[in-house]
């Protein structure tokens, strides 16, 4: 299995992130969700989760000590991961209303 370890800035346009990937397990902080919203689509997530789980990967997605998003190898399905068909996926409501569900979405 392999072993991934490093760190990553990132910035979203005023606010920061860091990402950590410390052997199959990453972790990506945001300072804030709203970073996020409108970014995650349910395709998406999905092939995210199958590719982590199918490589023995592990993404948790926080900000603060909220948990937003947790998915990937060995993760079993929350119960909306599994209302919303997201296999190996457990999602915080709120974060998925806002985010993966596009509700604070800016419309064309």
């Amino acid at each position: 299995m392999l072993d991934v370890v490093g760190k990553v800035e990132i910035e979203f346009g005023s606010s920061r992130g860091r990402l950590v990937a410390d052997g199959q397990h990453f972790v990506l902080d945001v300072e804030e969700a709203s970073v996020l919203t409108g970014v995650v689509e349910l395709g998406s997530l999905r092939r995210l989760a199958t590719a982590l789980s199918q490589t023995g990967f592990t993404l948790q997605v926080r900000s603060g000590d909220r948990q937003l998003l947790l998915a990937g190898h060995e993760i079993e399905s929350g119960f909306l991961g599994r209302l919303l068909r997201l296999p190996r996926v457990q999602i915080d409501p709120a974060f998925a209303l806002r985010s993966v569900l596009g509700r604070d979405s800016p419309r064309p």
